[in-house]
């Protein structure tokens, strides 16, 4: 019997034991977990996210959308709790009504049908410039706003409640496809009284957020300077739901250097202070690289809803005319592109033969993806010979000519393309470079507390971006840059390219609408786009669509270059990972296993001293 008693007590000592080494410390917030991005983000306006795949990571993991698309380009309910649509034909009346969750800010304040409101009147603002405005067209008064003919007040968005969206269409809509375009992330929400009154105020940590996670920190200086952390008003009710209640992880530290990252891939599944745990994309200098190899077998890739493209601008004047406004020379550019060459050097990439990238649907209502019914219309090996022969008939001199190509420098595999593009034109005869623009950090002006008459200059925090600013204003004679789709559907790809649909702001001195940031604007293709969204059958609708690409890849006012992919590792620890159609990792789920220890080894958390207590580092 004594036997008995003895080994219960030591059962039950066995247990409590476990049960103390298992219980959770009361500074474990969750894991923190270290990715790498292939480049710095200064910027977290989802309207700037469009043109670069990195910054559309980050934002999409501090900001909430209506809808979401799942990997598949299905919409799927986001912050909409439900939705109606009433249509009622005697009246001539088609409403689509959104109840929203309840959610706040990351500052507290609650997330409301306002909010929603202002993303959609931002995008029709006399002064901005976006192609995501073709994504509001199907709504009551859009396009007489974006033509200048009435204001966004008349926009038919129109708040009921705090949580009840009303959106009011000019006629009968198929809804499934305008949830499509609800899944952009031009229409996260936004606070107009953060966004009007600070320039500055997608630049800088503190942002306030309506997603998973905020921008903790985002200082660009040491490695561990970018930091996301969970938010902690993120759909929850903080009087009784845990920490970890819809956002497992603590803290998502970010790396974008781009001098060691490559050795660090040997880190991955180690044990080693440091080491990264998920690779959002896979550092350009190991992707050929031999060394690399063995670690990259498992690799994730698929394809992403963007294509690397060159806008050429056709008001630039070269050697005093302008010499892209001529067909002849815009085709020769495109004929003379090794895609196939740049494709592999950049690795995880397919040389582009058409403009659509994969993924986008060729009808809203089916999966089947445009490509799929598409042509190849342009080559993706040179034509050397058949381009300088197309010059020759022109009449144009290559040797004459000098331009630039423009590119942002903190991309190192847009500035390698371009670098293979040059010599690709400098066999034509053009006197080509490359422009690699750099961030510049904004400065304050200080005045001096010893000498008041001293100004000082003392930087800020946030950054300029000039190559951004050059893609805006169409202040580039060629321009490299990624042309990320903003919805699933490829009609919101092609249709920016004509005059009507090109989102670009207003021409305030005779209010007349402004064509595609490359001055392209063509007749028949604007009268093409414009039966597409016409169409009232989906089938008729996507044979326009591709007669559309057709015409564009004729003029070339863009030329492609490869249809881009995305490139994920991972370490055997984490999961939980899911991705959306726009390629982004979503982390609100995912799981590292050994958290705490690594936590404790990488520095994030000290160690108990003795005195008990565990301290969380900041």
């Amino acid at each position: 019997m004594m036997k008995r008693v003895v080994a219960l007590i030591l059962c039950l000592a066995t247990v409590l034991l476990c049960l103390t080494a298992c219980a959770k410390s009361e500074d474990d917030k969750g894991a923190y977990i270290r990715m790498y991005l292939n480049e710095p983000v200064y910027d977290v306006d989802p309207l700037n996210a469009f043109d670069n795949e990195a910054t559309l990571q980050i934002v999409s993991m501090l900001f909430e959308g209506l809808f979401t698309a799942d990997e598949n380009g299905k919409p799927q309910k986001a912050l909409v709790d439900s939705y109606d649509y009433i249509k009622d034909e005697e009246k001539g009346e088609y409403i689509l009504s959104l109840s929203l969750k309840q959610t706040n800010w990351s500052d507290g304040v609650q997330l409301t049908a306002t909010d929603a409101q202002y993303a959609f009147r931002r995008l029709l603002f006399t002064d901005t410039s976006h192609p995501a405005a073709v994504l509001l067209y199907d709504i009551k008064n859009a396009r007489s706003i974006a033509e200048g003919n009435d204001t966004v007040d008349h926009l038919g968005v129109t708040v009921v409640d705090n949580l009840t969206l009303e959106i009011e269409f000019e006629k009968d809509i198929d809804v499934d496809k305008f949830l499509l375009s609800l899944c952009s992330p031009a229409l996260y929400p936004l606070r107009d009284d953060i966004v009007d009154t600070d320039s500055n105020w997608s630049k800088k940590a503190g942002v306030v957020c309506s997603g998973p996670f905020i921008l903790r920190s985002m200082d660009y200086k040491y490695k561990d300077g970018f930091i996301l952390e969970r938010n902690g008003y993120y759909y929850r009710d903080r009087t009784k739901d845990d920490v970890d209640e819809y956002v497992t992880p603590y803290r998502i530290v970010v790396n974008y250097m781009t001098d060691d990252v490559a050795a660090q891939l040997k880190t991955l599944n180690s044990k080693e202070a440091g080491s990264l745990y998920y690779f959002s994309s896979i550092p350009f200098s190991a992707r050929s690289n031999d060394e690399y190899a063995s670690l990259l077998k498992d690799v994730k890739v698929s394809n992403a809803p963007s294509t690397h493209v060159y806008y050429l601008n056709q008001n630039a004047l070269i050697n005093g005319e302008a010499l892209f406004a001529k067909t002849e020379v815009r085709k020769a550019l495109s004929m003379v592109i090794d895609r196939e060459a740049i494709a592999k050097a950049v690795v995880y990439a397919i040389a582009a033969d058409a403009l659509v990238p994969y993924t986008l649907r060729n009808r809203p209502d089916r999966k089947v993806e445009f490509r799929e019914k598409a042509e190849s219309y342009i080559s993706t090996a040179p034509q050397v010979d058949e381009a300088k022969k197309l010059l020759s008939d022109a009449g144009i001199k290559a040797g004459s000519y000098s331009f630039s190509i423009t590119v942002a420098a903190r991309d190192a595999e847009h500035v390698a393309m371009a670098n293979l593009v040059k010599a690709a034109w400098s066999t034509l005869g053009f006197n080509v470079t490359v422009n690699a623009l750099d961030v510049v950090e904004n400065v304050d002006l200080v005045v001096d507390a010893k000498d008041p008459e001293k100004i000082n200059q003392v930087p800020n925090g946030t950054y300029s971006d000039p190559w951004r600013t050059a893609l805006q204003t169409g202040s580039f004679e060629v321009i490299a840059l990624d042309l990320v789709a903003t919805s699933p559907d490829a009609f919101m790809y092609l249709a920016p390219f004509a005059t009507q649909f090109s989102g670009m702001a207003i021409n305030m001195t005779d209010y007349s609408l402004t064509p595609h940031v490359t001055g392209y604007n063509d007749a028949e293709y604007n009268e093409k786009i414009e039966a597409a969204f016409a169409a009232e059958k989906a089938k008729d609708r996507a044979a326009l669509l591709h007669e559309a690409e057709a015409m564009l890849l004729e003029d070339m006012p863009v030329i492609p270059i490869v249809y881009n992919q995305n490139a994920t590792l991972k370490g055997k620890g984490l999961s939980g990972m899911e991705t959306s159609f726009f390629c982004n990792s979503v982390f609100t789920e995912i799981k590292l296993s050994g958290y705490w220890k690594i936590a404790i080894r990488d520095g994030f958390v000290v160690e108990d001293d003795g005195s008990g207590e565990e301290e969380v580092s900041e």
